[in-house]
């Protein structure tokens, strides 16, 4: 306010000199001194007089101009002062009313403009199996950090590139990154060496605005174990940001959930800002830090996966698949395993093979790993959760519910024989359909014809099927099978399920719109399907709640949650368990087809050899999906005990071969390891891959900081 006072008395004097300085000029007379001059040489000789007579009358006709010429140029004086004097004025009514009437309005929003709230990152909410194995951790480690203006600074640079050994080009760069907020700090360093750290301690004159920072990083101590469950986390997309739920505080440059339990469970795992109020200048220059608010960890998550059963299936997958390390070099080019309680529908394990590693991500995924990761040729598409996004043909795993749908409709039963040649023409000669036993079976029974595979029988059923729609309607087999949650999501919690595809009239329409000979249903539509073959299309995850509804006659709905723990250990969520039931289902068609499968464990070809040397008896299902020009998808389905079902099993291996014998032996020993995790026998012994040197206690922390 001193300084727009003593600019208005400047501006007040040097207005008042102009005016003066005019009227001044206006007063005095032009040529009046030799006018003077002129007369008292009149005085004198009548030649100097007439002289002088000569020479006044020249003066005045000369002071006669001049008084013509200031006429003229005196409306032209008038208006430029009238304009000075209008400017000035207006510039000091103007600062009078900034800096005096107003000046408290300006001195607020001054000051707000020299405070900023800064958000600084909280560390995530762990992440644990169902036994208390830590399975996503946060590791301390110290950062090192500049103010913004240290990018303009290139000694300081030069000295940060020496130090940390990074390019000079790549430290400014960094620093120059404003993704999280203009005065936030920018990482330079996320992991430096403990010398580094010491030095710019001991000699912060030479690093003005570079700080060291502990804060929390994500870490794996079992590296990519059950890795497409968890997740990975990453920067915040702009639509993440336009789209956050309303109470989390998202800060562009957070990290947050990108897949897996990471991103369904976002909102537990991430944890309160800390807040740094910096006194800064107007280009941004932080001169003062006022005051610093610690950040909060977020909850702590427990997960029903097992991290020994979950070891037990990956381990087993790897060996089949890559047993020297490269993809292929075994049997299949890739698998997933589910294991779940069909009582609960609680998942143990989810295994699909091939994983990634998340440490890949930690900081920000490289496009190199990121094109690899997504590139299904050269890497198999690790990025996919084959249990509950991969779509397979089920093969004769489906066979179970296809089959009850026949016992239902009564198109089979326990006394009915068929006679299976190997060829079936059922639908005409022109029509053939083989069995996968081109030879035939002979006369068969329903349950024979279970635990055999025998295509013929269910051919027939097909047929059945085909031949009273006019009764029961062209989809009413597909009816029934989606009764057992084919064709739609489980409901597991997890993003990117897939719904798999149970074929029907309308299906087939719409699918085929743009190709209409191909979008008519036709008998072999049925035929197909009732094999599992055809368009059908089911999911790892589908098939193992499909067969807890045969071993207990209702289906749960996958859950992946035990309980949600916060900074005091409280649990704040539980787990949330959905039973559904099967409308149409009976007791009896449902003794008959387990008593099938449970022939199948007893009497088919090499799998009472296989389970023989597991202490639990069980009901089982193989399945071999044909796939053209390939090895087909191996399947094999579970559940046990037999007489009190507990657990269901699934697995699939892609170009596998023949379900017996590549998919059965991983799903019995998988199915071994739930048994044992249920008695608390299981010895399984995993270890840590990654030392974490300095973890992230239970309770909620607050990030140090080392100046």
């Amino acid at each position: 306010m001193t300084t727009a006072i003593i600019t208005a008395i400047v501006i007040v004097v040097v207005a008042g000199v102009a005016l003066f300085v005019f009227f001044r000029s206006r007063s005095v007379k032009p040529n009046a001194s030799v006018s003077k001059s002129v007369s008292s040489i009149g005085s004198g000789t009548p030649f100097q007089t007439r002289k002088g007579d000569s020479m006044a009358a020249s003066a005045g006709a000369h002071q006669s101009s001049n008084s013509s010429l200031l006429d003229r140029l005196r409306p032209r004086y008038t208006a430029i002062f009238v304009l000075m004097t209008g400017i000035f004025g207006s510039l000091t009514a103007k600062l009078w009313s900034m800096q005096v009437l107003s000046s408290e309005e300006y001195r607020a929003k001054s000051d707000e403009n020299q405070l900023t709230t800064v958000k600084t990152s909280a560390p995530r909410g762990r992440i644990f199996d169902t036994e208390g194995i830590v399975i996503v951790d946060n590791e301390i480690t110290p950062t090192i950090l500049a103010n913004p203006e240290v990018a303009e600074d290139r000694s300081v640079l030069m000295r940060l590139s020496a130090l940390t050994g990074l390019p000079y080009a790549v430290v400014r760069q960094r620093i120059l990154d404003s993704s999280g907020g203009a005065q936030a700090q920018r990482e330079v360093s996320s992991n430096p060496r403990s010398r580094d750290v010491a030095f710019i301690s001991e000699h912060r004159d030479a690093f003005p605005g570079v700080v060291v920072e502990q804060r929390a990083r994500r870490v794996y101590p079992y590296k990519g174990l059950a890795c497409q469950v968890v997740g990975y986390t990453g920067t915040v997309t702009d639509s993440q940001l336009e789209s956050k739920p309303h109470n989390l505080d998202y800060q562009s440059g957070d990290e947050v959930g990108q897949s897996g339990i990471e991103l369904s469970y976002d909102g537990y795992l991430f944890g309160t800002h800390g807040e740094r109020v910096v006194v800064n200048d107007v280009d941004g220059t932080v001169h003062e830090v006022r005051s610093e608010t610690p950040p909060t960890q977020g909850n702590d998550l427990y997960l029903t996966i097992s991290a020994k059963v979950q070891k037990i299936a990956e381990e087993e997958l790897e060996a089949l698949i890559a047993p020297n390390g490269v993809i292929g070099g075994g049997t299949g080019t890739s698998g997933a395993v589910v294991a779940m309680e069909v009582d609960t529908g609680d998942v143990l394990c989810m295994a699909s093979f091939p994983p990634f590693d998340p440490t890949n991500f930690v900081g920000g995924v490289t496009q190199d790993d990121w094109n690899r990761y997504n590139d299904k040729d050269s890497s198999g598409a690790p990025l996919l959760n084959r249990c509950i996004a991969g779509q397979y043909p089920a093969a004769s795993t489906f066979k179970a519910f296809t089959g009850m749908a026949g016992l239902h409709y009564g198109f089979a039963d326990s006394t009915r024989i068929w006679d299976c040649t190997g060829t079936w023409t059922g639908f005409g000669e022109s029509y053939p359909q083989k069995c996968w036993e081109t030879s035939g079976h002979g006369p068969i029974s329903f349950r024979q014809a279970v635990v055999v595979s025998c295509d013929t029988v269910f051919y027939e059923i097909a047929k059945d099927f085909y031949d009273k729609s006019a009764t029961l309607g062209m989809d009413a087999m597909a009816n029934y099978i989606k009764e057992f949650g084919f064709g739609s999501k489980t409901g597991v919690n997890l993003a990117g399920e897939g719904e798999g595809t149970i074929p029907t009239p309308e299906w087939k329409a719409e699918h085929w719109a743009d190709a209409p000979e191909q979008a008519q249903w036709q008998p072999g539509d049925m035929s197909n399907m009732v094999i599992g073959q055809g368009n059908v299309l089911v999911t790892p995850l589908q098939v193992a709640v499909g067969y807890a509804g045969v071993a207990t006659g209702q289906l749960p709905v996958p859950n992946l949650l035990k309980e949600i723990k916060n900074s005091d250990g409280e649990t704040v969520v539980g787990p949330s368990r959905e039973i559904r039931s099967i409308p149409d289902i009976d007791k009896a068609s449902l003794e008959v087809m387990r008593d099938a499968l449970r022939g199948v464990a007893e009497e088919d070809a090499s799998i009472p050899t296989l389970l023989s040397q597991y202490d639990y008896e069980c009901a089982c299902k193989t399945g071999t999906g044909e796939w053209a020009g390939h090895d087909g998808y191996a399947w094999f389905a579970m559940y046990a005990p037999y007489d009190n079902p507990k657990y269901v099993v699934t697995c699939v291996i892609t170009e596998g071969g023949a379900g017996a014998s590549s998919a059965a032996p991983i799903a019995a020993k998988v199915m071994d390891g739930c048994v044992k995790l249920g008695a608390g026998s299981l010895e399984k012994e995993i270890t840590p891959t990654e030392e974490i040197t300095q973890s992230v206690p239970y309770a909620g922390t607050g990030a140090g900081r080392v100046d």
